[in-house]
């Protein structure tokens, strides 16, 4: 079995999460700590569901669910032989890796969000397309203004801009091309040029961070190429703030790179639901499709 980790982005966290993660003995000891180094109280946040979706709120909570999670699956000895995040969960894919201890990667991901929200327009986000083709969205987004912020496969991406455009170009969007669109919660243009100052000053807070040695390569979500460096990851880390994500690029290396495996820390399947979209004959579940962390366990075994 090759093992391939895998750590979602924003959007998927539910006020259910925490209070799951916390109920499960195996991952409590790694979570609690975790919360506790946070700069707001973690577990009312996490229950009210507006808060838990603010940017400064979601990247630490998400880092802290999955990492927790991952730590729980290395005290059982389950190792990853790869390791893969989209978006904020390239910093906990660092964490699966060993490459950031996992309460470091709480403070990243604490500085990362204050860099994206001092950088980011006011009134921009991001929307989800699915049913339209990656040269045809390349076009809307020059047409209108926005950019492709991430290529999830040939006819998924998501796209980022001022939300007054987004709106008014999705109904036509549906109507004319047959696209399915979700607006997505999150109040900042990820992976665009609009956060080139964040990628600068989170830069800084990377190269000033305590890294470890990999145990397993990091799949980056700018190509999917393998990290393996402190500055490989350093350059990854920073860019993909203000880059295009090419997601499907990652899990075509992963598959490349003989995965045959895929478990999602989560909150959420999402990734899971791509991977099994893409690779249909690939075993793919997320800890959220499980009763519980012992059935998971029992599945990797």
């Amino acid at each position: 079995m090759t093992l391939c980790i895998l750590c979602p982005g924003q959007g998927s966290q539910t006020v259910e999460v925490l209070p799951r993660l916390l109920a499960e003995p195996l991952i409590a000891p790694h979570l609690e700590p975790l919360l506790a180094a946070m700069p707001f109280d973690a577990m009312a946040v996490s229950q009210n569901s507006e808060l838990c979706f603010m940017n400064a709120h979601a990247q630490p909570l998400i880092v802290a669910a999955g990492a927790a999670v991952a730590n729980a699956l290395k005290a059982q000895g389950k190792h990853a032989n790869l390791s893969a995040g989209y978006s904020i969960g390239e910093l906990t894919a660092h964490v699966v890796a060993g490459s950031v201890q996992a309460l470091d990667g709480i403070d990243l991901a604490v500085r990362r969000a204050q860099c994206m929200d001092r950088a980011a327009p006011a009134a921009y986000g991001m929307m989800a397309v699915k049913g339209v083709r990656i040269d045809k969205l390349n076009a809307l987004a020059q047409e209108h203004g926005l950019a492709v912020a991430i290529v999830n496969d040939e006819q998924h991406a998501v796209l980022a801009g001022p939300k007054a455009v987004m709106k008014s170009i999705c109904k036509g969007m549906e109507r004319e091309l047959g696209a399915h669109v979700v607006h997505l919660n999150v109040q900042v243009p990820s992976h665009t040029p609009w956060l080139k100052d964040a990628s600068a000053e989170f830069k800084s807070a990377l190269e000033a961070a305590g890294w470890h040695g990999f145990n397993c390569p990091v799949l980056s979500a700018l190509d999917g190429s393998p990290v393996e460096s402190r500055d490989g990851a350093i350059d990854c880390l920073a860019r993909q703030i203000s880059e295009p994500l090419q997601w499907a690029r990652t899990l075509d290396l992963a598959a490349e790179m003989g995965a045959t495996v895929y478990f999602e820390v989560g909150p959420g399947n999402t990734l899971t639901r791509m991977v099994r979209e893409r690779f249909p004959n690939v075993q793919a579940r997320s800890l959220s499709e499980f009763q519980t962390f012992e059935g998971a366990l029992n599945w990797l075994t």
